[in-house]
């Protein structure tokens, strides 16, 4: 039986800060080295130079977007319930990540985010009995007092928050996290992001397997898909690649002859036709009227002038 590879959830909610965050001035790393000379951790670093700004803060979720610290260490538990190793990890990382940096108690803060909601025994066990704001909590027991703890499946359904609580346990969490993302997100995920986001929706659309790159749709599910992001992605792209590869014609076609002359100049538009085409349906007496007497007669013949004047007379008289 072919052992299945468990999922590095805390590398997903790696990328999905990888391509949400530092191109606002927060600085992402994974599995970080904790000491000068030590394994790596499997932990989320997020590095800050001054206060979080909005743009900085419609991204984060609550709980760190509150907290001072320069340096934020998150610790997340996908799949497990809190544990005494979970706490003493936590508490390790955070010891031998501040001596190595040379780092103060107040320049860094440490979170454990779960995926699972924790049981109120639990909580109670660690000290986890004040309530911070919804979702999050902080501890009076000495130990582990500077490690706050955030429940995913807790936290409000703000756009904020939705970008990880998208990873929540309860399926009606994370539903409420992707059409948040779908309304309100798109327009500020980068593409890699919302592709990510799209493999994410297909994983926990399709239950049972644990390798995303193998996942396969059936027609149902691609049209579920497209209705699901497509509309929605496709607003957020600029209109050269919104076109590109559609038939010109069939583009135009969608629009009324109004709308699709509006801007254009009408030198350019006549030069298209020809001059029977141009003159189709006009009446002569206002052709006529655009000109003056000397360019009507340049391109006569004195005779069909003198018969002209000829026949006049003879209508007038």
């Amino acid at each position: 039986m072919e052992k299945k590879t468990p999922m590095l959830w805390h590398q997903i909610l790696g990328q999905i800060w990888k391509e949400l965050l530092p191109s606002f001035g927060i600085e992402v790393l994974t599995e970080v080295s904790v000491m000068i000379e030590s394994p790596r951790a499997d932990i989320l670093l997020l590095r800050r130079r001054r206060a979080w700004t909005q743009e900085q803060r419609m991204r984060l979720p609550d709980g760190i977007r509150d907290s001072e610290a320069t340096h934020i260490l998150v610790e997340f538990k996908a799949t497990e319930s809190l544990t005494k190793e979970a706490f003493i990890q936590a508490q390790a990382y955070e010891h031998f990540y501040k001596q190595s940096q040379k780092l103060t108690q107040e320049e860094v803060q440490t979170f454990i985010l779960c995926a699972k909601q924790p049981l109120e025994f639990h909580r109670e066990k660690w000290g986890y009995t004040t309530l911070v704001q919804p979702g999050i909590y902080r501890s009076d027991n000495v130990f582990v007092e500077q490690i706050q703890l955030i429940s995913l499946n807790e936290l409000p359904d703000t756009l904020n928050n939705a970008w990880i609580t998208c990873l929540a346990s309860r399926k009606k969490k994370r539903e409420k996290a992707f059409a948040l993302l779908k309304q309100q997100g798109i327009k500020l995920m980068p593409t890699l992001l919302y592709l990510l986001m799209v493999k994410l929706w297909r994983y926990f659309k399709i239950k049972g397997d644990d390798d995303m790159g193998k996942l396969g749709l059936t027609p149902e599910e691609i049209t579920e898909m497209n209705e699901m992001w497509g509309e929605g992605y496709v607003a957020t792209l600029p209109l050269e690649k919104r076109l590109a590869g559609a038939n010109p014609a069939d583009v135009m076609s969608l629009f009324n002859l109004h709308d699709r002359l509006v801007g254009a100049n009408p030198a350019d538009v006549m030069s298209l036709f020809n001059l029977h085409d141009r003159l189709v349906g006009a009446n002569p007496a206002d052709v006529m009227s655009l000109f003056q007497p000397t360019e009507i007669l340049a391109n006569l013949s004195t005779e069909n002038i003198e018969a002209y004047l000829e026949q006049r007379k003879k209508t007038e008289g």
